[in-house]
């Protein structure tokens, strides 16, 4: 996500990323940076080999205030470089979540946030269907996202100190103006490429199963048994077949629940593969379910909707406003028991009707156009001009916590 904001940023702006040392080999091989190299600068800072090894990862509790203190490093080496070249504003874009904001609003410059993202909460009333394991850290999650969010100072001075705050959902727009008093523009964090569908083989005609697709990390919030319950379900009037792609913590129970219900002969779990190939197996799939109760947008819903893959989601996170009636199905969020009954309707639908997922289809890559990131730069970029309020300064800093390249 960070790689490609500021390598598509680049071609309006000239740029000063601060990123992680760890990166620096990606990035130096990477022929995007080399092509980009007279407007597009790194500094790097290391975190140290211990933190990366030991918890160098958002989810790990010891994560954060580690990643303060390289946030704290990242201001005193933004504060060294505005004081030899100059500048004309600084951004913090990466990593989207509210709750580490870094420390980039102090400098004398006009300071830009997000997308900010981390507010969503897991819904009440999934939790009791998460396991015994999972529902307790749900609870103690939300208990602390409503005290963190209402109570961190840093939180509200980054917020009140922007001149420009970015939402990556419509729940965090909303959180915004109600916790902090400060409106947002809505930019999802995630994009599109160029969109051209690598599907290969025959459109679905109703002669053969429904192939469906779901693919994410195996964590309670990604609600893999709503589709598992959902194929169950749909499986007694149509003929269809289930790609689950992705590992986990919960793989064991979910596999059990699978068995439990008798879909085995209708799910194929190929475990964790290569990016491309996960890629390659929903662009062969007529549907995607996207089961997720929390969470921010998803690359994964761009990458189906690029493939002219429609998309059956519940009707939140930024995927709710990504997904529309033109280029999928979403399922109001009310309670588990409604979520399996509007995922299963919608593939029973979908099964019956090859005209529609055809029409969702097109639509689906129409939909993934309006999202490219050459899009998404040119509207961060207008940002910039209205807050410098003259498009005659090309510098800008960009303040960049955790980026892939």
């Amino acid at each position: 996500m960070g790689w490609n904001w500021v390598t598509h940023l680049a071609a309006h702006c000239d740029l000063t990323v601060i990123t992680e040392e760890s990166f620096r080999d990606d990035i130096a091989g990477d022929p995007v940076a080399s092509d980009l190299k007279s407007h597009l600068r790194f500094e790097y800072l290391d975190i140290g080999e211990t933190a990366r090894k030991r918890c160098w990862n958002q989810g790990d509790w010891r994560y954060y205030p580690k990643y303060r203190e390289w946030q704290w490093r990242a201001y005193e080496l933004a504060h060294t470089l505005i004081k030899r070249e100059e500048f004309d504003l600084v951004h913090h874009l990466n990593m989207i979540g509210y709750r580490e904001p870094g420390y980039l609003w102090k400098l004398p410059l006009p300071f830009v946030w997000g997308p900010v993202g981390g507010h969503e909460q897991m819904p009440w009333r999934f939790i009791p269907a998460l396991g015994w394991q999972a529902a307790p850290y749900q609870i103690t999650r939300n208990v602390l996202n409503a005290i963190q969010a209402r109570t961190s100072i840093r939180v509200r001075k980054a917020a009140r100190a922007a001149v420009e705050v970015i939402a990556a959902t419509p729940a965090n727009q909303s959180a915004l103006r109600e916790i902090h008093g400060v409106e947002s523009t809505l930019i999802v964090e995630t994009g599109t490429h160029a969109v051209a569908s690598s599907r290969t083989r025959p459109p679905f005609d109703g002669t053969r199963p429904l192939r469906v697709s779901w693919c994410a990390k195996f964590l309670a919030s990604k609600a893999l048994p709503i589709a598992l319950r959902a194929v169950a379900l749909a499986s007694r009037e149509i003929p269809l077949e289930l790609t689950i792609i992705g590992n986990g913590r919960e793989g064991v129970p979910w596999r059990r629940l699978g068995r439990e219900l008798g879909i085995d002969g209708h799910c194929r779990w190929v475990g964790a593969v290569e990016h491309e190939e996960a890629q390659r197996m929903i662009a062969e799939s007529d549907v995607m379910l996207l089961t997720s109760v929390q969470e921010a947008t998803t690359t994964v819903v761009m990458e189906a909707l690029s493939a002219g893959v429609p998309v059956v989601c519940h009707d939140i996170c930024g995927f709710g406003a990504v997904v529309d009636e033109t280029c999928g199905i979403k399922i109001p969020l009310v309670n588990p028991k409604s979520s399996v009954r509007g995922f299963s309707e919608a593939l029973v639908r979908l099964g019956r009707d090859p005209d529609l997922i055809a029409l969702l289809g097109r639509g689906a890559l129409n939909r993934a156009a309006d999202f490219t990131w050459e899009q998404k730069a040119e509207t961060l970029v207008q940002i910039y001009r209205a807050v410098l309020q003259t498009p005659s300064s090309p510098r800008a800093y960009c303040g960049q916590g955790s980026m892939r390249g």
